[in-house]
């Protein structure tokens, strides 16, 4: 299978299961957007094992982890600051303190996960 072929069939899968997700949910069903979801993952993850092209190289990995960074970065700094603003001058509407305090705790986990990581990988890139 190319490469090509394998991105048709993606697009495919993703419209139908968007699709059947949406009636799915609107009918009240949420077993079945989790089983169809399943089932698409493991049918295109053996398709992709099908293709006969390379499909990612070092090139994409660098930029994948660039641009990671910086979306995780942005998303640090904006919660932050907007978690504050709403944490420090809402303290009397609780639902909009509620959404600083998540906004700022999940800017934590964020960095706690990313610390973690960072070290996990240091020392297997020590190993290699």
């Amino acid at each position: 299978m190319t490469k090509k072929a394998f991105t048709i069939y993606k697009i495919i899968t993703v419209i139908v299961v968007g699709f059947v997700t949406s009636v799915s949910i609107n009918n009240g069903n949420w077993y079945l957007p989790v089983a169809f979801l399943v089932t698409a993952w493991v049918s295109l993850f053996v398709l992709k094992n099908r293709v006969n092209e390379v499909m990612v190289d070092e090139r994409d990995y660098k930029l994948a982890g660039k641009a990671s960074m910086h979306a995780m970065t942005t998303y640090e700094v904006l919660a932050v600051i907007f978690g504050l603003i709403l944490y420090i001058s809402q303290k009397d509407n609780m639902i909009l303190f509620s959404i600083g305090s998540t906004l700022l705790y999940s800017a934590c986990i964020l960095m706690i996960i990313y610390s973690i990581l960072f070290k996990i990988y240091e020392r297997k890139d020590e190993r290699d």
